[in-house]
This record gives C-alpha cells, structure tokens and sequence, in this order.
C-alpha cells in the first residue's frame, strides 16, 4: 500500500488543484478521481491492479500531510502502514491509515473521509469528451513548451491550433510579446482545433514520471500518464483567454 500511496501523491500534490481525492475499490482495479475548485482540472486515474487493502469508496484529504508522514524515515519499509476499518450499522467502511514504525513506538493516524463526506465534495462527474487527436510527446517539445512559458511569465494560458497535421502552441498576447512553435508534427490532417489551457496545469501534468500521451479535441487536452502502477488522465478542458 505504501508504493501505492506514494505514486498518487507524487502525481497530484505536485499540482496544487486538489484538496481531497475520492477513491472507489471494484474487484478489477482502484478508480481514483478529484476536481480543481474551478474544474479547470479533472483528474481520473486507475490502479493497473486493485490494491488488497483498500475497500469500498472513501476519501483522501490533507495530501500535504499524508506527503510528510510517509516521507517520515521511520515509516520505512519495514514500517507498518495498514488500512484501519470501522464498523458501522451492517456495514465495514475505511477509518483511518495507521502508520506504526518496526519498533512500534513511533505511530501516527491518517484519517480517512467517509463514503457520504466525499460523495458530496467530490461527485463522479460523467464526462463526455471526444479526443480524436493522440500523439506521444518528445521531450524536445516538452522543454520547448517551457521555454516559451518562462518567456512570458505573465501569461496563465498555452494556446493550441490543430490544423493541417500540426499542432502548434502560443504563448502570449499577438498584440504585444508572444511566441510559438510547431508542438507536434504528423497528427490527423482533417482534425481542425483550436483552444487555450492553463498553462501551470499542462506542463504540471507533462512534469509528472511516467510514460506520456496526449490527446485533443473539441473540450481542451487530455495528457495520460502511466507510472507503472497508476495510468493518470489529467482532463484539461478549454478556458477563455
């Protein structure tokens, strides 16, 4: 569970957008989910196996702590760290993450949001988007999107035109200082689309470790990333710039 708990941390923390995750055990997999206050980012991640010892739907808040406490030298891998359930009426439901060293005399408890607490902060939102344009991207692309970001720093959006089997990516105001690159080349001819996105959250979520995919379509950019035990979409949808 530790590993686990670690590559969810590492691949949302990071981004400073959420304040709880909602997690949903089914015999085949984890489902993990949050929103951004302003649902400029959605996040929708799946375990590749189900972790033994999460059950039912409950939430994670407080990231920042759960971070510190296993980054804590004494919850190493020979530390304890067990899922602590709580029976309730006819039903077992998570509680809290109990955190005990291999001396058993350092411990801490991580409590958990019950299923009602989290159903109501963070609701399944059923998304219908279409992203017909996929493409892996190069790191040269990446460092090349950060550049033109840290040339215009008072700009929050990256906009992207897909046309002519090219995407290409703008940064800035075209009535003052802005610059542009061709970000992907060899992409669908046909596909016609053009649309702005935080920048923090795009290159936040190309930041992450992991194999990358990227698609895009008529709601904004949607970027894959598979750490080996987690596949994470990061749903980017269009804002006005």
């Amino acid at each position: 569970m530790r590993d686990y708990l670690l590559d969810v941390v590492k691949h949302t923390l990071p981004l400073s957008a959420f304040s709880q995750l909602r997690i949903d055990c089914e015999s085949d997999g984890t489902s993990i989910s949050a929103t951004e206050t302003e649902k400029q980012l959605v996040l929708k991640a799946r375990t590749h196996a189900p972790i033994p010892e999460f059950t039912g739907t409950f939430g994670l808040p407080n990231l920042a702590l759960l971070n510190t406490l296993l980054n804590i030298p004494e919850y190493d891998d020979t530390a304890s760290i067990k899922m602590v359930t709580k029976q309730t009426d006819d039903t077992v439901i998570p509680f809290n993450i109990h955190f005990e060293n291999a001396a058993g005399d350092f411990k801490n408890d991580f409590r958990l949001m019950s299923q009602k607490v989290i159903e109501s902060v963070e609701p399944q939102l059923q998304m219908r988007a279409n992203f017909p344009v996929e493409f892996v991207p190069s790191v040269n692309s990446v460092t090349r999107l950060k550049y033109q970001v840290s040339a215009h720093p008072d700009e929050k959006v990256v906009q992207f035109d897909v046309d002519n089997g090219e995407v290409r990516a703008s940064v800035g105001d075209a009535s003052s200082h802005s610059g542009s690159f061709v970000f992907q080349s060899g992409v669908d001819s046909s596909a016609r689309y053009s649309f702005a996105a935080p920048s923090a959250f795009v290159l936040g979520a190309l930041n992450m470790a992991g194999d990358k995919k990227i698609q895009m379509g008529d709601l904004g950019i949607m970027i894959t990333v598979d750490s080996g035990l987690v596949s994470y979409d990061y749903i980017i949808p269009m804002v006005t710039k």
